[in-house]
């Protein structure tokens, strides 16, 4: 990789930004094709001061993750279709100093299983109402799939799924739900480390015909992913929609395709967990 006055800088905001495997994807990535990119960490206190910063120093764009998918928006000067539609953002975009959000999560998420299942007319239970559960509930109601949303927080749950167009109901309805879905979504934190030994599901909810998505990465094998496949589900790897919305991130960083191969490798190389 040759820096110079002419790099194109891409920054990380989150929570992950010590563990993340992305940079992997991203540098190998820019590497292949050889643009004069670098995809490094920008660790931040104040987001405000960081959306100053991001605007002040013509970085480029920026990938967004827990906790600020949501804080960052109300710093940004305009949202794409997706991100007005979901109120999330995963990526922000620097266009001659005016910051455009934008959210490749749903997609990448609904990318990840069709490689494992159709979604159309398909009952899925998504666990949680924060910035990836909205962009997930809407990439899958525009799939045809028939999904319901619960949650801790009830009224979160309700705004989102009012907003969606599904149904949603408080967690400890979980129970009575799982029973009717073919496919089972964990879009909260809970599992992510160091607390790796936590699920919202019990284990004995889990049953063969049930597909499996934790869109938490680290660790790789959470104890829902765990107690997914001891049941004999088909679980969806949360790498696959780390992949797939980090393509489609790539493309709007570049304006050119990703080079899928090169992504997956550098991710299948990289021992590091996180998103």
């Amino acid at each position: 990789m040759n820096i110079n006055g002419e790099t194109k800088i891409i920054g990380f905001l989150g929570a992950t930004f010590k563990t993340s495997r992305i940079y992997a994807l991203y540098n190998a990535a820019f590497a292949a094709l050889h643009l004069n990119f670098v995809y490094i960490p920008l660790p931040f206190g104040d987001v405000e001061k960081a959306v100053e910063g991001i605007r002040n120093m013509r970085i480029a764009a920026v990938g967004v993750t827990v906790p600020f998918k949501i804080s960052i928006l109300p710093f940004l000067d305009g949202l794409d279709r997706q991100a007005k539609r979901v109120r999330a953002v995963n990526v922000v975009i620097n266009d001659n100093g005016k910051l455009i959000g934008g959210n490749t999560d749903g997609e990448g998420g609904v990318l990840a299983l069709k490689e494992k299942t159709a979604l159309g007319g398909k009952g899925v239970l998504l666990l949680g109402a924060g910035g990836a559960a909205r962009a997930i509930a809407f990439s899958l109601i525009d799939n045809g799939a028939d999904v319901t949303i619960v949650n801790r927080t009830v009224a979160a749950a309700g705004e989102l799924a009012t907003s969606a167009g599904c149904r949603f109901d408080q967690l400890t309805s979980l129970s009575r739900h799982i029973k009717n879905a073919d496919i089972l979504i964990n879009a909260t934190t809970v599992g992510m480390g160091p607390n790796t030994d936590k699920s919202l599901v019990p284990k004995a909810l889990l049953r063969p015909d049930l597909t499996v998505l934790d869109v938490v990465s680290n660790p790789k094998e959470t104890q829902l992913v765990s107690d997914a496949r001891s049941a004999g589900c088909t679980v969806v790897s949360a790498d696959r929609m780390l992949l797939w919305q980090a393509a489609l991130k790539f493309k709007l960083f570049t304006g050119v395709e990703a080079p899928i191969s090169v992504m997956e490798t550098a991710l299948k190389e990289t021992e590091a967990y996180g998103r």
